[in-house]
């Protein structure tokens, strides 16, 4: 055997070997987490210092509060890309979130065993993938070792294409660019006749990954869209800024800050909720309960 083909064996070993367990088949699929970290306690703002208030940060008085809300409610009027005042988008993105927590109210246990389901099954599909790129590897090496013997055109240029795969790779890699990296690993897939999408499919089968049920893609996609609609409607809220603090009779810096406050504490209130990151005294406390109906039509 010619010396220049072993030298390329060795080389081609050497780096499928070397990248084999990071750029073989990207066959492993983690599990996803199947529960929550209950989260107890008192609010943090009780372990705080007071706030100090200055030319920008306002005390959320029942007179400041007033104001804000005539801010906010020129705020809301401004129109974002869609045509729709920001009031619309919250108005929305509300009622796509009320609809989803409904949803998921009504069918809590089913979310919860699905979830416990799809966990064991996706550990389950992982194992298998393991295995299956264990089998890759084993196949690459055993491929390598039989390359041995006459050289020919096709070993030639198989041993070439591989080490090229091989280098993109390492170099994509070294570089952390994820989209060379996956075209480098389908050339190296397709030079080792692995389909990962067939393995994949196969384990998913066999692991039976159970199916999301069609009220919990609603309800999840519900969520979405109310995310997608709050970010349009501070987008809409952010042009008209400079109008609200004027409505409010703040400069926009205290505007700003009293409405993020003032949205801290409406967050505050939600079910579940210990801490925004924001301390109110008492009387911003009090002044912010008292509106909180008007509020929450802002920040709802």
């Amino acid at each position: 055997m010619p010396r220049p083909f072993l030298v390329l064996i060795v080389v081609a070993f050497a780096l499928g070997t070397s990248v084999a367990q990071a750029q073989l088949p990207n066959l492993r699929r983690k599990a996803k987490e199947a529960g929550r970290q209950a989260v107890t306690g008192q609010p943090a703002q009780q372990h705080r210092p007071p706030p100090k208030f200055d030319a920008t940060m306002l005390e959320l008085n029942p007179q400041v509060v007033a104001r804000l809300l005539k801010g906010l409610e020129t705020r809301s009027t401004m129109r974002g890309a869609g045509g729709q005042t920001a009031g619309e988008l919250r108005r929305r993105s509300s009622a796509a979130s009320d609809e989803a927590a409904s949803m998921n109210n009504q069918h809590s246990d089913d979310r919860a065993q699905w979830v416990n389901a799809n966990g064991a099954a996706e550990n389950c599909v992982s194992e298998e993938l393991n295995n299956a790129e264990q089998r890759h590897s084993q196949e690459m090496q055993q491929r390598f070792v039989g390359m041995t013997g006459v050289n020919t055109p096709e070993k030639m240029k198989f041993m070439q294409d591989w080490i090229a795969a091989s280098q993109e790779a390492q170099q994509a890699a070294m570089a952390n660019d994820t989209a060379a990296r996956r075209r480098a690993q389908d050339k190296m897939n397709k030079l080792m006749g692995v389909d990962a999408r067939a393995d994949s499919a196969k384990a998913r089968a066999a692991c039976h990954v159970p199916a999301m049920p069609a009220w919990m893609r609603r309800a999840d996609s519900l969520a979405a869209i109310s995310d997608t609609l709050v970010v349009r409607a501070r987008d809409a809220e952010a042009a008209g800024n400079a109008a609200a603090a004027r409505a409010a009779e703040m400069t926009p810096p205290q505007f700003a800050m009293a409405a993020e406050r003032a949205e801290g504490f409406v967050a505050l209130q939600a079910a579940g909720n210990v801490g925004s990151g924001w301390v109110f005294t008492s009387i911003e406390e009090q002044a912010l309960t008292a509106r909180l109906v008007d509020l929450k039509k802002y920040f709802g």
